[in-house]
């Protein structure tokens, strides 16, 4: 049995860096077999119990609330239920892998799928979006740095950190923004120690440590060379999962921005000054905004070459999953004993690390 919904392993090499928010997609994440889980003594949320619409919802009552204090109207957003199939089975995701490969290609082709459905998101208003519209430009801006704060505001949540591979300069958010979006996301979500930069600065170690046990373990170095020469007998050569799901979904990537050129990257608003955008966007009709960034026609060139890397990816997808097989559970399985292991041998440090946090147990 696979992960549901085309979730995939992450790579085992990449567990100390990621967010505990995925926690719920890693084996072991519940605790409920073979003892204790990280995520159990460090804290973090239980995942799997939370009511996401519910906290949504919380969520826009609370910015709701803050809009109002700051003297201006605001109807909580209710956002379309995507919804999800009761049991999604393995033939589910074998049909998905053969219509739509990687997902890299079959969007661009298909924005609406192949049988012109749209997302919830197709009719979706925003209730606020008349009231917006009936503000004056300079009131606008004060709605707008009222509901996400003031680019001086913004900026002080930001941090610049580099790429060790290209060297480049990059920004990341931290906290929970600014304006009342952010002051209610300090309250809805505020407990949450995973969502501070510092309290994963302090547990990667430990991460990074379980990691290291679980790539030497032999049932696990046995499992991805299976994997790999599966792989191998397909016409695919990929020393491990890792490698898959890393550079080789990212050549497949490179293919597709090659097909699409510039095309990819169009801004429409190119040559525009601010004033001309804010002008556009409080003039405008919902339509007329849709009508802006709705891409370009393909090309004949184009569109052959999408096709050709569709079938690519559908033809190396299918064969992840034909030798992916009980990988995942066996992975599981393995990782959660291991994990548990782990643990018991550093539980006290963990609930210190958490207490210091403000959310040990």
């Amino acid at each position: 049995m696979r992960l549901n919904n085309g979730v995939r392993w992450i790579g085992l090499g990449g567990l100390g860096a990621m967010a505990l928010g995925a926690c719920s997609l890693l084996p072991g994440g519940d605790g409920d077999e073979g003892g204790l889980t990280m995520n159990d003594v460090l804290g973090g949320p239980d995942y799997e119990n939370i009511d996401y619409d519910a906290q949504q919802r919380a969520f826009e009552e609370a910015v709701a609330a803050c809009m109002r204090n700051e003297g201006w109207e605001y109807i909580p957003v209710e956002y379309p239920d995507m919804g999800s199939p009761a049991e999604y089975t393995d033939e589910d995701e074998r049909e998905r892998i053969e219509r739509e490969g990687l997902g890299i290609a079959y969007y661009t082709l298909y924005p609406n799928g192949q049988d012109g459905a749209t997302d919830g998101f197709t009719d979706f208003e925003d209730p606020n979006q008349e009231y917006v519209n009936s503000l004056s430009e300079s009131e606008m801006t004060a709605y707008y740095e009222s509901l996400y704060g003031t680019e001086e505001e913004q900026n002080a949540g930001m941090s610049t950190e580099v790429d060790p591979e290209t060297g480049e300069e990059y920004y990341v958010g931290s906290g929970w923004g600014a304006g009342c979006q952010g002051a209610a996301g300090e309250e809805i979500y505020g407990n949450d120690p995973t969502q501070d930069p510092a309290y994963w600065d302090a547990v990667s170690v430990y991460y990074e440590e379980l990691d290291a046990r679980v790539q030497a373990d032999s049932r696990i170095t046995k499992l991805t060379d299976e994997w790999s020469a599966c792989m191998a007998d397909a016409g695919f050569e990929y020393d491990a999962p890792d490698d898959f799901w890393g550079d080789g979904y990212q050549a497949y990537n490179d293919r597709y921005t090659e097909i699409m050129g510039d095309a990819n990257w169009n801004d429409p608003f190119e040559g525009w000054t601010e004033e001309q955008i804010n002008d556009f966007f409080a003039s405008a009709s919902q339509d007329e905004i849709d009508k802006m960034f709705e891409p370009e026609p393909l090309t004949d060139e184009q569109r052959t070459g999408l096709e050709a890397l569709l079938a690519d990816e559908v033809k190396v997808a299918l064969a992840d999953f034909e030798c992916s097989g009980d990988y995942y559970d066996k992975m599981s399985e393995t990782y959660t004993e291991i994990e548990s292991q782990y643990v018991a041998e550093h539980e006290d440090e963990l609930r210190a690390l958490a207490a210091s946090f403000g959310d040990g147990e």
